[in-house]
C-alpha cells in the first residue's frame, strides 16, 4: 500500500478522483456481510469471485431495480429487491456493498449514492490473482482469475479488472475502469476513469487512454492519448 503523499501525486494524474481510491482490502471478518447491486452478468462474475474467495457464507444476495422481471435466485442466492431497498437497510445495519453494473458511468453513479449515505464497498479478488503490496487497489474493485497487478500501481475505485488482465508497474487505472480478459495496461501507463479496454487490448509504456475513452479487442495504443 501507498502512503498518504503517493495516493495525492497520483491524483494529478488521469481520472483518479472519481472517486478517489480508497487503499483498503477488506479481510475475512466474522461480521463480513456483502450485497451486490445488479444480479445480470457482471453480478454473477462478482459473485464467482466471492465464492471462489471464500466468502459464500457471507453474501447476503443481489439488489436490482430490474428484479420484478428477473429470477427469485441467482445461484442459490436471492434476489431481495430495488438498490432504493438497500439504501434503507445501510441505515440500520452495515453492509458492504459490490456495485457489479457493467456500464461504467451508471456504476459509479450508483455507487458514489451509496458512498453519500457512509456505505462501504468491498473489494472482491480471485485467489489465482497476484496483487503486489506495493500496489493500491480501490474500494468496490472486482479482480478476475489469473490478473496481477505490478508494484507501485494505483487502480481506482469500482474497476472490473477481467482474467488475465495485467496492470504493470507505475501504471495508474482510473476510477470505474473495465480492463477486459486478457487486456494489459503498461509500464507507468495512465488510462482515465470510465474507459474501457477491450478483450487482449495494450496500453503501451507510458500512453494514456483520455476519460471515457475506449481501446477495442486487440487495439494497441502506444504512447498518445485515445
Amino acid at each position: 500500500m501507498r502512503g498518504e503523499g503517493e495516493t495525492e501525486r497520483a491524483e494529478g494524474r488521469v481520472g483518479i478522483s472519481e472517486p478517489e481510491p480508497e487503499a483498503r482490502r477488506v479481510g475475512f471478518e466474522e461480521e463480513t456481510r456483502i450485497a451486490i447491486v445488479g444480479a445480470g452478468g457482471y453480478g454473477r462474475v462478482a459473485l464467482d469471485v466471492l465464492i471462489a474467495a471464500g466468502y459464500e457464507g457471507c453474501i447476503l444476495g443481489f439488489y436490482d431495480d430490474a428484479h420484478p422481471m428477473l429470477d427469485s435466485h441467482v445461484r442459490g442466492y436471492p434476489v431481495l429487491g430495488d438498490v432504493a431497498m438497500l439504501k434503507s437497510m445501510l441505515s440500520v445495519e452495515p453492509v458492504s456493498v459490490i456495485v457489479a453494473i457493467t456500464d461504467n458511468r451508471a456504476r459509479l453513479r450508483v455507487a458514489n449514492s451509496i458512498r453519500g449515505l457512509g456505505g462501504t464497498f468491498f473489494t472482491a479478488v480471485h485467489p489465482s490473482a497476484y496483487l503486489s503490496d506495493a500496489s493500491v487497489i480501490g474500494d468496490g474493485t472486482v479482480v478476475g482469475p489469473g490478473c496481477t497487478v505490478y508494484p507501485d500501481t494505483i487502480v481506482g475505485s469500482h474497476c472490473c479488472l477481467g482474467p488475465s488482465s495485467v496492470v504493470e508497474r507505475d501504471a495508474v487505472v482510473g476510477a470505474g475502469v473495465w480492463v477486459s480478459a486478457g487486456a494489459i495496461v503498461g509500464p507507468g501507463a495512465q488510462v482515465g476513469a470510465r474507459a474501457v479496454l477491450g478483450q487482449n487490448s495494450s496500453v503501451g509504456r507510458k500512453a494514456v487512454v483520455m476519460e471515457d475513452g475506449r481501446v477495442g479487442p486487440l487495439e494497441a495504443v502506444e504512447r498518445r492519448g485515445g
